[in-house]
């Protein structure tokens, strides 16, 4: 797919720094015509389904426990993620009425999350029976001739099932997002900036989906602390680093 032309929007030289910077990564995203990309966070990176992530073009990062210990092993990665990016590709990069499909979440979020995605042709798929659908026939997908598939499952799960999507749409830009559909479906901000610029996405997150993310910031982050050499060890052996990514070299096909 040829790179498409921004639909307008906010002149990225009026952008703060940090938004810069995300707008940077979307523009990439967009410009590549193409490919999978994914983000890891300390939690998903112990859950990584490692032949998949192999298969990724571009492997962002997100989250303040994992860029620590990047930091401390010598990455100094801009820190990027799916809920700050993504909304550049979607309302600033995209023509108005390129073809989207969402994947993930319970039934109706990624439909509600859609609505917020700005004016484009989106058909949507829960992430339990639907998504079991189009893994058995993807040409519910295929034959919508997508610009761009967002896939927001599980850690593991989600890149598996983008790798899927990537072979039978070979021309469509493909993202993970993670929860982001289901923070989408609740607000077009799910975090206030000030939470962004203090790093405090983790605690907004406890405070408003204990029961999904409290182990996960609490004993999984200990959990992760104790492992993060040999994790980033791992995550060093995929392929190239720059400011904003690791580029993985790509393997022979494999199955997952």
């Amino acid at each position: 797919m040829t790179s498409l032309p921004p639909n307008g929007g906010v002149d990225p030289e009026r952008l703060a720094e940090d938004e810069q910077m995300h707008r940077h990564f979307a523009q990439e995203i967009v410009n590549a015509g193409g490919g999978i990309t994914t983000w890891l966070n300390h939690w998903s990176l112990m859950h990584a389904n490692w032949p998949a992530l192999r298969a990724m073009d571009r492997i962002g990062f997100d989250g303040t426990f994992l860029q620590l210990a990047l930091y401390r092993a010598g990455h100094h990665v801009h820190r990027t993620s799916a809920d700050l990016v993504l909304p550049h590709v979607l309302h600033h990069l995209l023509p108005e009425g390129s073809r989207i499909v969402a994947i993930g979440a319970a039934p109706g979020v990624a439909q509600q999350a859609s609505l917020r995605m700005g004016p484009h042709d989106i058909r949507s798929f829960d992430g339990y029976k639907e998504l079991r659908q189009v893994r058995n026939n993807p040409s519910v997908v295929v034959d919508f001739q997508p610009h761009l598939i967002l896939v927001g499952l599980g850690a593991g799960l989600q890149e598996e099932v983008a790798v899927e999507l990537h072979a039978a749409c070979p021309d469509a830009i493909v993202c993970t997002t993670g929860g982001w559909l289901d923070q989408l479906a609740r607000s077009e901000h799910y975090f206030p900036r000030w939470v962004h610029k203090l790093r405090l996405g983790w605690a907004w997150r406890i405070l408003h989906e204990p029961r999904r993310v409290l182990r996960r910031y609490t004993f999984d982050a200990l959990t992760f602390t104790r492992k993060s050499r040999s994790l980033i060890a791992k995550v060093e052996s995929l392929g190239v680093w720059d400011d904003y990514a690791i580029r993985p070299d790509k393997p022979a096909r494999e199955s997952f």
